[in-house]
């Protein structure tokens, strides 16, 4: 009886109602990607203060941002609503969370007229579900747990794909969404283990150089109850994409808690193309 008297009260508060919006200025074969919350915030007392804190991250970005990435474990952090934290019922606290995130993720979504990729509420029995939403509405869902294979996403003129870690090692997983035009490729990664830089390169790094395209690694950093994850995000490239000639176009720490980079689309297609004629041009002289 109790627990339900707590509920009623706490299910008001996982409803947002805070206005915005924003004024989004697309630009041609260019997409901006925002991943917020890399460094897990402390949990959310309300719907409206998620709301607030996600708009106080990303307020600079707001204008040109044309896809925001949550990562994994920000739906749990919504257990701060709860105004007694019962650790003996986390279990059925996260289960109650799953359909008030998706509605908020939802309503920022159609809010703010912007794509999200996020992770959904984690039970930490298995990975999550991963949700893609476009002007409020859900397009896309994906059990990291199941054995469904990656598709393509489209957001208008734009493909993307989320992965789960092991597919990031395998370039015959990934090959023929490229050669469907998929150039954008996400994953929402939960670590615990102090990865360096090298390591990271096995993966989505390395598939950003051999396919030629853009990988979006989303991993948070941070304390969570009692765990500590020590997840490093970034944004690959092809090497000679990158600022520093690295194959990185950003990359995060424990110090910072956001991810913003503009993919250029166009220039990423206008290389692929002269790598194909140089191919071409080899396979001819031999």
């Amino acid at each position: 009886m109790f627990d339900d008297l707590v509920w009623r009260v706490v299910r008001k508060r996982l409803v947002a109602n805070r206005k915005m919006s924003r004024t989004h200025r697309k630009r041609k074969g260019v997409k901006r990607v925002v991943c917020a919350f890399q460094t897990l915030p402390k949990p959310f007392k309300s719907a409206n203060d998620f709301v607030d804190r996600l708009l106080e991250e990303i307020r600079d970005d707001l204008v040109f941002a044309d896809l925001l990435v949550l990562p994994r474990l920000v739906g749990n952090l919504l257990y701060g609503v709860w105004p007694v934290l019962n650790k003996r019922k986390i279990d059925e606290i996260y289960e109650r969370l799953k359909t008030p995130y998706l509605n908020l993720l939802k309503y920022i979504s159609k809010e703010l007229s912007i794509s999200i990729v996020a992770a959904g509420v984690e039970d930490f029995k298995k990975p999550p579900e991963v949700y893609v939403l476009k002007d409020g509405c859900l397009i896309y869902k994906r059990d990291l747990s199941g054995d469904e294979q990656p598709t393509a996403v489209f957001l208008d003129d734009w493909a993307i794909a989320i992965l789960r870690r092991e597919e990031t090692f395998s370039f015959e997983k990934m090959r023929p969404l490229v050669e469907k035009g998929v150039y954008t490729f996400i994953l929402l990664d939960l670590e615990e283990e102090d990865k360096n830089w090298w390591i990271e390169k096995t993966g989505l790094w390395a598939r950003s150089q051999s396919l030629e395209v853009f990988g979006v690694k989303a991993s948070p950093f941070g304390q969570f109850l009692d765990r500590t994850f020590k997840g490093k995000s970034y944004v690959s490239a092809p090497v000679p994409l990158t600022p520093s000639l690295n194959g990185f176009l950003t990359k995060t720490d424990e110090r910072n808690s956001k991810v913003s980079v503009d993919l250029d689309l166009e220039l990423l297609s206008r290389k692929r193309h002269e790598n194909y004629k140089r191919f071409v041009s080899l396979f001819k002289e031999t």
